[in-house]
């Protein structure tokens, strides 16, 4: 019975584990690389954070839209490499822990930043709606159901 359970604990950390490895690092050049591989198609990048509670919401209701076949969502966390484990864990209780996600390496990283947006100043939640011809859309604040369907 030991073993069994012993076998199990493993087995369930080794899932987290998983999880957390298919986690990208956002770094200097990952913008670009987003850009590419969702080139000719519509996608949602949402940046988020574990000290966000409007964030929470937020991943709630892309978690109930990204069952359509057309939505392409990449989530990136702001918080930085050694959130990695809690951030994942956040991906997994909202069923999110699949899409395209992505993880600041530095939490102070203005560069990252102003890569993205120079606009943008570290506002969250804050998404980004690109549509087929990659003309995208900014907005600070939680999306609401409406800006989705697109």
């Amino acid at each position: 019975m030991k073993s069994f359970l012993l076998f199990n604990l493993f087995w369930l950390l080794s899932i987290d584990a998983v999880a957390e490895q298919q986690i990208k690092n956002f770094t200097d050049g990952s913008y670009e690389q987003i850009a590419k591989q969702y080139r000719n198609q519509s996608f949602v990048m949402v940046l988020w954070s574990l000290d966000c509670p409007p964030c929470y919401k937020e991943l709630e209701l892309l978690a109930s839209e990204r069952k359509r076949d057309d939505f392409n969502l990449v989530l990136i966390s702001t918080d930085g490499a050694d959130a990695r484990t809690e951030v994942a864990s956040v991906l997994k209780k909202y069923k999110l822990n699949d899409v395209d996600n992505w993880l600041f390496e530095d939490a102070f990283a203005h560069t990252l930043r102003y890569e993205i947006d120079p606009l943008w100043y570290g506002e969250l939640p804050r998404s980004y709606l690109f549509n087929k011809k990659h003309q995208r859309q900014a907005v600070s604040g939680v999306l609401s159901a409406a800006q989705l369907v697109r």
